[in-house]
């Protein structure tokens, strides 16, 4: 089974809904030493759990067979929502604890679809070689979006 490292950062944080940037890097180790593929994009309107799951399942998309799946972000919702919840979720027919629908439903049951494919370890806040790149990369495409936004809201006004 191959071994995959999955890395992802969003800009969306906190709560209620908001646009950001994101951007997540898979990582394959091949014979020849590590090959990697990278995508960055913009979100909108999206809350910080939503945020992180599309970006998850967008990256966890790309992978074509089965392989182990290192996984290493910054969200303690997203993986508690896959290790703990998730099956609880799905026999209980996508119903919470407390009887409600299961925020994000659409979401959680792509993802399930994608985790199960795979061996999957969850890296949640852990230090790794890219942390410091995906911050900033991200967070450099964040600036661009807002400037081009406000220079899109300050030619509306006129």
């Amino acid at each position: 089974m191959d071994l995959v490292n999955l890395y992802i950062y969003t800009t969306v944080r906190g709560p209620g809904t908001r646009s950001g940037s994101y951007t997540w890097l898979l990582e394959y180790n091949t014979k020849k030493g590590p090959a990697t593929l990278t995508k960055s994009g913009e979100l909108e309107n999206a809350t910080e759990h939503q945020a992180d799951l599309m970006v998850l399942t967008e990256a966890l998309e790309r992978i074509r067979r089965p392989c182990e799946i290192q996984i290493y972000f910054d969200s303690d919702y997203l993986k508690s929502g896959a290790q703990k919840w998730i099956r609880k979720w799905k026999a209980e027919g996508w119903v919470t604890a407390r009887g409600k629908p299961v925020a994000n439903r659409e979401e959680w049951e792509k993802a399930s679809e994608l985790l199960e494919r795979n061996l999957v370890v969850f890296r949640t806040k852990e230090s790794h070689p890219y942390r410091e790149w995906l911050r900033k990369e991200t967070e450099r495409k964040e600036r661009q979006r807002c400037l081009r936004d406000s220079g899109n809201l300050t030619r509306q006004r006129r």
